[in-house]
Parts: structure tokens; C-alpha cells; sequence
């Protein structure tokens, strides 16, 4: 059983294995090259911001940022 993806990179890989298609079909689709989705999932590359929307919106998938709470001096909310 996998585990659960706990930041950005894993829940985009994940997704990716997830998805069925070829990393070349996914490529097309986005307009990022098979090599540098293939160096991606292999870790041996990160992406920027532009790339990881390119193959999120490919993917059907969003990422929402939403403030973090802020915490007060002492520790509290």
C-alpha cells in the first residue's frame, strides 16, 4: 500500500503514476518534455512553478494556497 503524499512533489508524482497516461502523452498534453518529467520522477530534477501548473492543469488538478494561522507570541493562536 503507498503512503499518503505529504507535500507538493509526492502528491504530483502520485498523480502522475495515478493519471495512466504515457509521460510523452502527458508531455503533449502540457508542453513539458518527456525528459523533464521523466528527471522529475526519478528525483533527480525539481520543477518551477510554471511547470508544475503546466502539468497540474494537464492533470485536471489545482492547488489552492490559503493563508497559514498565525501564531501569536507565547504560542497561541
Amino acid at each position: 500500500m503507498r503512503r499518503k503524499p505529504t507535500n507538493l512533489t509526492d502528491a504530483l508524482r502520485a498523480a502522475i503514476e495515478a493519471d495512466g497516461r504515457s509521460l510523452s502523452e502527458l508531455g503533449g498534453a502540457s508542453g513539458v518534455s518527456k525528459s523533464q518529467i521523466s528527471r522529475f520522477m526519478r528525483g533527480e530534477r525539481t520543477l518551477t512553478i510554471e511547470t508544475a501548473d503546466a502539468l497540474l492543469s494537464a492533470l485536471g488538478l489545482t492547488v489552492e494556497l490559503t493563508p497559514a494561522a498565525r501564531v501569536k507570541k507565547g504560542g497561541r493562536r
